[in-house]
């Protein structure tokens, strides 16, 4: 399988399978993409190899875990060099706390989802990393009441 190659009905199915269930064993895998076992483990590796699986990961219940409040922070930068595109970007990706950094077109440059314990923490992060650094020039910061959907699945 090249990159390059579309891919076929067996490919999305079993990223469809494994988008609702990453854990589920490679047999299981098989029986619902009408596959032999090592056939879907090796289907499986090429995806992940070429890049269209990038990775397996548990989702967990925010406030379960201790973190219960999100943030959505609208950021907009002084300037719009590349540079300081890229230093902000790889500022927030290194912060724990920041679950996305998303670049955007329009009046703010950036949307960061911040996950934190509560409001007070959120006030730490914004003066201690966030506004601290110095490309920053504006910020619109949003509580989420609610998440109506927050699906990681993509539609294939």
């Amino acid at each position: 399988m090249t990159r390059d190659r579309q891919l076929d009905p067996v490919d999305l199915k079993i990223m469809e399978v494994l988008q609702t269930n990453g854990r589920m064993e490679t047999v299981h895998v098989g029986n619902r993409v009408g596959r032999s076992t090592s056939a879907t483990l090796e289907r499986i590796e090429q995806l992940v190899e070429l890049g269209y699986i990038k990775r397996f990961a548990a989702i967990l219940d925010r406030a379960l875990v201790g973190r219960p409040t999100l943030m959505v922070t609208l950021v907009k930068l002084k300037a719009h060099g590349i540079e300081d595109m890229h230093d902000f970007a790889q500022a927030m990706a290194l912060q724990p706390e920041v679950q996305v950094v998303l670049h955007l077109a329009g009046e703010f440059d950036f949307m960061l989802q911040v996950t934190v314990r509560d409001p007070a923490e959120y006030k730490l992060f914004l003066e201690h990393k966030l506004c601290v650094l110095p490309m920053v020039d504006k910020l619109h910061s949003s509580l989420v009441l609610e998440e109506c959907k927050m699906e990681p699945a993509l539609p294939l």
